[in-house]
């Protein structure tokens, strides 16, 4: 039982992996520490950088929007059964 609820934990959550990738742009320095091409007169260094900040960002939305269509949501109503108010929010009989 333990093993498929750690199958199915990986599977919902594989998009973080994707997170590796702005790390891998800019962990490696040697690659963007130079200052050709320019774009506009700014140093590659610089508009590199810039370039992985908004890529990252891309990422970060990417795997934000993937883990909410993958996750299963629960339903509109629903009852938890340690308390006694619903997924509403609006408190319920107390089964």
């Amino acid at each position: 039982m333990a093993s498929k609820d750690v199958k199915r934990g990986l599977a919902c959550h594989w998009p973080r992996f994707l997170l590796i990738i702005p790390f891998l742009l800019v962990a490696w320095v040697p690659f963007y520490n130079r200052l050709e091409p320019t774009l506009g007169d700014i140093p590659f260094f610089y508009w590199y950088q810039l370039a992985a900040i908004l890529l990252g960002a891309g990422v970060a939305i990417t795997v934000y929007l993937l883990e909410e269509w993958i996750t299963p949501t629960t339903e509109q109503g629903s009852t938890d059964p340690d308390s006694g108010i619903d997924a509403s929010g609006t408190p319920g009989d107390i089964l």
